[in-house]
């Protein structure tokens, strides 16, 4: 039987408390840690990614590339290598803000990326459907309309993040 994936555990502050099992979260009772990433192209659009229909949390729905941190991984390391297995890409990815969402049974932190590529994508059938790239203005407008298409935390980050532009 395969050993079940450890991911960090930390407290309200995002203190480290200890490795849990991955489907300890699932109950949202306790706080992990994940990595998000805005993906730019040269042409200034967005990369998003429906996930798959067989994720636990938010399945189905678009969303940055992301990643839940494991054992002596920072948020920084975790989105380079979620990045480069989800969409088959290396990035050199610079730190936006990190926000705090419990939503639904998702309880962490998340601290968000931003990079740019016009690398060729390939993805990792597992974790993602497909991907688009959509311009910015168009999507600022749509998470408004629709935010339910979206998972939680992409709409929250991306609010902050146009907010901040």
């Amino acid at each position: 039987m395969k050993k079940e994936e450890q991911i960090i555990e930390v407290d309200e502050n995002d203190k480290f408390l200890r490795m849990r099992n991955r489907s300890d979260f699932y109950s949202g009772k306790y706080i992990h840690r994940g990595s998000q990433l805005i993906l730019k192209n040269s042409k200034g659009q967005i990369l998003l990614q429906k996930r798959s229909k067989d994720k636990k949390w938010f399945p189905n729905l678009l969303n940055f590339s992301a990643g839940g941190t494991v054992e002596n991984e920072t948020y920084r390391q975790n989105i380079i290598k979620e990045t480069q297995e989800e969409i088959g890409i290396k990035i050199n990815p610079k730190k936006l803000f990190k926000i705090r969402l419990n939503i639904d049974n998702d309880n962490a932190y998340h601290s968000v990326f931003i990079a740019t590529s016009d690398n060729k994508i390939t993805i990792q059938k597992e974790e993602v459907q497909h991907i688009l790239w959509v311009d910015e203005s168009d999507l600022k407008k749509d998470i408004t309309v629709h935010p339910k298409k979206y998972t939680p935390v992409f709409v929250e980050g991306m609010k902050k993040y146009f907010a901040l532009k």
